[in-house]
């Protein structure tokens, strides 16, 4: 698997290098002031269809340089990002896809789209949190992996301390229910899409997310219920006899809104530690294995408003 790198003139077609953040036509892009050559590399990219057509959609936007009024590439090629566009681009996103045409898809239907800007991209869901970590995007757009578990695992993992915790995350996939959907919010992902909508729904759902909502496109049906189901939860203990401190309500409370250790601690003024430690002892006294379980607890039994 290829792994990220910063762009910095990489190499084009037959080995010839490709000046950065220039027009598809090979003229100066909008970060290249008169005579000073390509602008400061700040991207980060690892497909090489990005490279191909001689033009650098990943690049971050760059400051104007003074008394410069005319700054666009001018050649009129549509994947070239004139100056107003970079203005305009207030969401920054990165995509961790692993199939590098999906990616190239996402990059051009995301390029048409006022306010977005892609800023980076990995096929290595391995590399992806270091690499989000440095660039600190707003949206990060997750392929479709092996697994929900796998995904909802890099979810956890992409808004941890070790990578963007106030990104926001959208799986490339389907909710099949209403239940997946319920483990993706947990999870700290803010919706899913598949690859196969309409690329007006992509840009729509994605200018959502970064707006703060959450979106899932197509709706997930309803989960099926079983009539033996409810029969699991006969014997727990409602959080009034379960003996909880006050401190182990409140975090199953922000556990029941979705929240990672890391942001309940910022929400309740608490060492991250500490938070672990009191929804470690919680989770004992009311019988619930793992965080997931704890979270549907909280929200069985009104935790959660």
């Amino acid at each position: 698997m290829a792994a990220v790198s910063t762009f910095a003139a990489p190499a084009g077609p037959r080995g010839r290098r490709l000046p950065a953040r220039r027009g598809a036509c090979g003229g100066p892009g909008p970060g290249d002031a008169p005579g000073t050559g390509p602008a400061r590399p700040r991207a980060e990219i690892d497909n090489p269809l990005d490279l191909i057509a001689g033009h650098q959609l990943l690049a971050e936007p760059a400051p104007p340089a003074p008394g410069r009024a005319d700054a666009g590439c001018g050649c009129g090629h549509p994947m070239c990002v004139d100056e107003d566009r970079d203005r305009t681009a207030l969401a920054r996103v990165f995509l961790v896809e692993r199939h590098s045409v999906a990616s190239a898809g996402l990059r051009s239907v995301l390029a048409t789209a006022p306010g977005l800007a892609v800023v980076g991209s990995t096929g290595d869901p391995l590399r992806a949190v270091a690499a989000v970590h440095r660039i600190a995007p707003d949206v990060v757009l997750l392929g479709r992996g092996a697994s929900l578990e796998e995904d909802l695992a890099a979810v956890v993992a992409l808004r941890g301390p070790d990578g963007a915790p106030d990104a926001r995350v959208l799986l490339l996939r389907r909710a099949e229910s209403t239940a997946e959907a319920s483990r993706m919010l947990l999870a700290g992902a803010s919706g899913c899409f598949p690859l196969d909508l309409a690329g007006e729904r992509i840009i729509g759902a994605v200018q959502l997310v970064a707006a703060g909502g959450s979106v899932f496109m197509p709706a997930p049906p309803p989960a099926r219920t079983h009539a033996a189901a409810p029969a699991r939860h006969l014997g727990e203990l409602p959080p009034q006899q379960a003996g909880l401190t006050e401190r182990e309500r409140e975090v199953l409370v922000e556990l029941g809104h979705g929240l990672s250790n890391a942001e309940i601690g910022r929400e309740l003024a608490l060492a991250e530690a500490t938070v672990k430690k009191h929804l470690t002892q919680a989770m004992r006294k009311i019988g619930q294995p793992d965080r997931l379980r704890a979270a549907l607890y909280a929200h069985r039994h009104g935790l959660a408003g």
